[in-house]
């Protein structure tokens, strides 16, 4: 199988998922709400959607594990670098414009570009910690856990929280804050491919 064929195939399986439907449908409502709860104090609701796009990273992966889809997928295509890939890019496929979707719904219009960026970089990342910890419990628990509360807890009290990877939630229009998140996302993504290739699945 080519990486074209492998990237096509992981969106096939991404979008026969009813957990993809069911998260990123519950998120863009989510998003609808709280802009409009927030719409006077000018809040953006990404710091509470993006818990949707973290839980769609990790379910895109470990929903293979669970019935051991992953065995078959590895048969069709065994170079495991090339497959973990396909993945990630398929996720992103199916991501960026969820993302773009839940930032229109949530708003103000100015955020639209970042917001949609950090969330769908988000998803990969949470895919990625998900190929090296494969469950999902630990994993969701994991994500949330920092992004929810050690995150925010760090921004208001580390020197160093402008280079962690929720930088960018909380100021969606600043370059360098998004180029944080993609340099995290970058080496997250090498490491679990790294983990993936030596790993028996």
């Amino acid at each position: 199988m080519t990486g074209g064929r492998a990237i096509r195939a992981e969106i096939l399986k991404l979008l026969s998922l009813p957990a993809t439907y069911f998260t990123l449908l519950g998120t863009l409502g989510v998003s609808a709400i709280l802009a409009t709860a927030f719409s006077r104090q000018g809040v953006s609701p990404v710091g509470y959607v993006q818990a949707g796009f973290i839980v769609l990273g990790v379910v895109a992966v470990t929903s293979e594990y669970g019935g051991g889809q992953i065995h078959r997928t590895l048969t069709a295509m065994p170079r495991r670098i090339t497959q973990h890939l396909a993945k990630m890019t398929a996720l992103l496929v199916v991501a960026a414009p969820a993302a773009a979707l839940t930032a229109l719904a949530g708003g103000p219009w100015s955020d639209v570009a970042g917001a949609s960026a950090y969330l769908a970089l988000t998803t990969i990342l949470s895919a990625a910690v998900a190929t090296v910890v494969r469950w999902s419990v630990p994993a969701v628990a994991g994500l949330l856990g920092y992004y929810f509360i050690a995150g925010p807890l760090l921004h208001d009290r580390a020197t160093f929280a402008d280079y962690l990877p929720d930088a960018a939630s909380h100021d969606l229009r600043a370059l360098g804050a998004s180029a944080v998140v993609l340099g995290w996302v970058l080496v997250a993504v090498g490491i679990s491919a790294i983990t993936f290739h030596r790993r028996d699945a």
